[in-house]
């Protein structure tokens, strides 16, 4: 059952647009919307906070990791690296490009990103079993 009305978007009530230079206020607009399962939502908030601070490491990781969820692997892949060069003690970061590199078919980078999140502190068993849901979804094997 669709209980949302046609045409409606829901917001949270409790996160009004910031103003256009609040850059806090845009990415914490950017992490409600992501929390809530609203990644394209994310997106938008995440875009204006990089129109203000474009060098934000956690700003360019959030963003990356909801182009992910929306299945922007391309874009997510520009924005992790962006993050990882900002921050490359980020191990998400590492293991968030593993999985887009996956998701577009390209092996040869996963398991170099796999390795450097697992010895900053990614758990390996989580990295695999995303990696793993990813191949089987995104990429499946052709017959």
């Amino acid at each position: 059952m669709d209980l949302q009305p046609d045409g409606q978007e829901i917001e949270p009530a409790e996160n009004p647009e910031p103003a256009p230079d609040d850059f806090p206020g845009w990415f914490q607009r950017g992490l409600r919307f992501a929390q809530l399962g609203f990644p394209d939502r994310a997106v938008e908030s995440f875009e204006h906070a990089e129109a203000i601070e474009p060098e934000d490491a956690t700003l360019q990781f959030n963003l990356g990791t909801a182009y992910l969820s929306l299945g922007n692997f391309i874009q997510a892949l520009a924005n992790l690296d962006r993050a990882i060069g900002l921050d490359p003690s980020n191990s998400d970061a590492y293991g968030n490009r593993a999985v887009a590199h996956a998701a577009l078919g390209q092996e040869e980078f996963v398991a170099a990103d796999v390795e450097t999140a697992v010895s900053l502190g990614a758990p390996p068993e989580g990295i695999e079993s995303v990696l793993a849901y990813v191949r089987e979804r995104v990429n499946p094997a052709q017959d």
